[in-house]
């Protein structure tokens, strides 16, 4: 698990219909909060001892606090209905300091594609986008826009002519994604289902699936099962060895072994589990790496093997 450290809510108010922004501040006497880039997430210990994960969407050129929206969702397992009605100013929370699986490429142009909450990580985008003079665009798709979060900060933004709010991709696709274009990168953020449609429709068109980035709020469905066959792990620092069995992650056995290891969402989603991979063949099964990042990092936390060893660089 990520290092924890307190932090104190400063202010918590609805947003937008069933949402809770929380704006947390360092405690008096205590370090100043970490930096961030837009994009970063940081884990949440909430009120009912779950970890959640959540993204910054305040502006990145500011660190003195981190602001977040927290969606109360209906099939909520306590971690995000507990912060939805128990959070309060004053009370104090445990978080971890920012990652970021999501940040801005070098590119001329930006196309930023937001599914309901997936808004969040993309608002510090286009703080950041709009000081550096880029030229972006924002295509916001909620079901009920005059409920939407943010959704009266961004029609009342100096960039609003930038934003166009839609119900349903049945409404159509962003145009802006109908004419692929070199030096542009689309950030796409939201439900699974919205996100692979969109993602579906930019390849369609034509566009580089390196040019698609994307930050997924839950994992997808895995396409493998843990049951797979053991294979053994060489840590090249320590030189130990241990084998994973089978229905067992990386990252459990290590740990077994008594090696420690930095988890958080233990899903492959935040990036906390990562390690540089210096030899050996991985079953990426992670939803951060790219494909040219996988020839040389593993997640330990739901990734396998498809050689009989991995060497890890620890």
């Amino acid at each position: 698990m990520s290092t924890l450290f307190p932090v104190i809510i400063d202010a918590a108010a609805p947003e937008g219909a069933g949402c809770v922004r929380l704006r947390l501040v360092a405690r008096p006497g205590d370090d100043a909060l970490p930096d961030f880039e837009p994009g970063a997430h940081i884990d949440v210990m909430t009120p009912a001892g779950m970890i959640r994960q959540y993204s910054l969407c305040g502006p990145a050129d500011d660190p003195s606090a981190y602001e977040l929206c927290v969606k109360h969702e209906a099939d909520s397992r306590g971690g995000s209905d507990s912060l939805c009605t128990q959070a309060r100013q004053g009370m104090e929370l445990q978080i971890s300091g920012p990652r970021n699986a999501f940040s801005l490429p070098p590119a001329q142009h930006y196309i930023l594609v937001a599914g309901g909450i997936g808004i969040t990580p993309l608002l510090s985008m286009m703080v950041r986008l709009q000081r550096n003079s880029a030229d972006w665009q924002l295509y916001y798709y909620v079901r009920v826009p005059g409920q939407a979060p943010f959704g009266d900060m961004l029609r009342e933004s100096p960039c609003r002519d930038r934003v166009r709010f839609s119900q349903s991709l049945k409404n159509g696709y962003p145009d802006a994604l109908d004419r692929p274009c070199a030096d542009t990168a689309i950030m796409l953020c939201g439900p699974d289902g919205f996100m692979n449609a969109v993602y579906a429709h930019a390849i369609a068109a034509g566009w580089r699936a390196d040019q698609i980035h994307t930050e997924y709020f839950r994992p997808t469905e895995p396409s493998h099962v843990l049951s797979d066959r053991p294979f053994d792990v060489v840590l090249a620092q320590s030189g130990q060895t241990v084998t994973v069995p089978a229905g067992q992650s990386i990252a459990s056995a290590l740990l077994a072994a008594g090696v420690d290891v930095s988890l958080s969402c233990e899903q492959g989603m935040c990036g906390a589990c990562v390690v540089p991979l210096l030899s050996g063949e991985g079953d990426h099964r992670d939803m951060v790496l790219t494909e040219e990042e996988q020839g040389s990092h593993i997640a330990l936390c739901c990734s396998r093997s498809r050689s009989p060893s991995l060497t890890l660089d620890m």
